[in-house]
């Protein structure tokens, strides 16, 4: 497909008619929230790196858990990475976190909801909800479909 199709191209599916207002009232819910962030020390040293458990209260009051590492001492705003695994994955080891921090780039590796990790999902589930996640709310309404929005703050 030619660049100049490609810059106003919208994809094959059709986009559902309330798709504006759900997003709108999904982000509008997110500022809504308090997300009661929790930043804990981690116990791995290093000399220039800080390494922090991250924990937060997504939308339905499930606590999302993520490693959080950033270069020591950075007094500059400077680039970060937000790292998703893969379906039934986990947040990963610290140790391979490291060359991206040394590199100069904070990274959050979250542990997605129902997953391997330690993040809850409270979608009518309590505990691991891996067998069937990746299609859970397609038969229920748009609520039920998981995203994780980070707080905005």
């Amino acid at each position: 497909m030619p660049l100049e199709r490609l810059l106003e191209y919208t994809g094959r599916n059709p986009r559902p008619v309330d798709f504006d207002a759900y997003w709108d009232n999904a982000l509008a819910e997110l500022d809504s929230h308090e997300p009661q962030v929790e930043l804990i020390p981690h116990s791995l040293k290093t000399h220039n790196v800080e390494c922090f458990e991250l924990w937060f209260t997504g939308i339905g009051g499930a606590r999302i858990y993520a490693k959080y590492l950033r270069p020591k001492k950075s007094t500059t705003p400077h680039p970060a990475i937000v790292e998703f695994h893969g379906y039934s994955g986990h947040s990963g080891d610290w140790i391979g976190k490291l060359p991206y921090v040394a590199q100069g780039y904070s990274i959050a590796s979250l542990d997605c909801r129902g997953q391997g990790g330690k993040s809850e999902d409270l979608g009518g589930v309590k505990g691991n909800t891996l067998r069937g996640h990746i299609i859970r709310g397609l038969a229920d309404s748009p609520e039920k479909l998981p995203y994780y929005p980070w707080p905005r703050r």
